[in-house]
C-alpha cells in the first residue's frame, strides 16, 4: 500500500469522520483487509466528513448532544452499545462513558495552512 500518487496503481478513497466510532472500527477493519492485500499496489486516501455541521464551536454537553442526535438518552445508549460490541470484538476500547463533551471536530479536518 502506498499513499504517493501513481496515475497506474486503483485508488481507495475513504471518507470518514475522525470523531465518528462506527469511522474508527471500519479504519481497523480496513487495516486487517489492507494487510491480507498488502502485496497489491493500491493508493489509499483519506477525505473529511463532517458528521455534525452544526456543532457549535464551542461543542456542546454530551447528554444534550445524544438527546437532540438520538431521540433519547436510552436510543443513543442503544445504539453505542451496538458500537461498543463491534469495537470490542475488533479488539478496540472505546471508553465513550468518559465524554462529557461532544467537540467541534472542523479543525480535525482541515489541513493547516
Amino acid at each position: 500500500m502506498t499513499t504517493a500518487y501513481d496515475p497506474a496503481m486503483p485508488v481507495l478513497e475513504i471518507v470518514s469522520d475522525v470523531i465518528c466510532p462506527w469511522c474508527y472500527v471500519g479504519k481497523r477493519r480496513l487495516a486487517l483487509a489492507l494487510e491480507q492485500l498488502r502485496d497489491v499496489p493500491l493508493v489509499v486516501r483519506w477525505r473529511p466528513f463532517e458528521l455534525n455541521p452544526t456543532m457549535p464551536v464551542t461543542g456542546m454537553d454530551r447528554r444534550s448532544y445524544c438527546v437532540a442526535k438520538f431521540g433519547s438518552l436510552d436510543d443513543a445508549n442503544q445504539m453505542y452499545g451496538r458500537v461498543l460490541a463491534a469495537a470490542q470484538a475488533d479488539g478496540l476500547a472505546l471508553n465513550i462513558e468518559r465524554i462529557t463533551r461532544t467537540p467541534n471536530i472542523r479543525a480535525a479536518h482541515v489541513p493547516p495552512l
